[in-house]
């Protein structure tokens, strides 16, 4: 009897927990092309930036950062 009650509770906890999921993402995504615009890499990233928006249904800004030989996109996120 404890153990029915105890799989009984787990399931509703876990039920309530699923039903206040946020939708995500809930704000524009940033997708960072460390190279510069206009070349094969930058067309790529916008191809990427089209499926994506028509994926999630939300805005997404492609942003180039050119230099460093690719190295500036990855470590500056925010």
């Amino acid at each position: 009897m404890k153990r029915f009650f105890a799989t009984s509770l787990a399931i509703l906890l876990l039920w309530t927990r699923l039903g206040h999921a946020q939708d995500w993402p809930n704000k524009p995504i940033k997708l960072i092309v460390p190279f510069p615009a206009g070349g094969p890499t930058d067309m790529v990233g916008r191809e990427a930036a089209n499926i994506l928006r028509d994926e999630f249904k939300q805005p997404v800004v492609v942003e180039n950062r050119p230099g460093g030989n690719g190295g500036h996109g990855p470590r500056r996120l925010g």
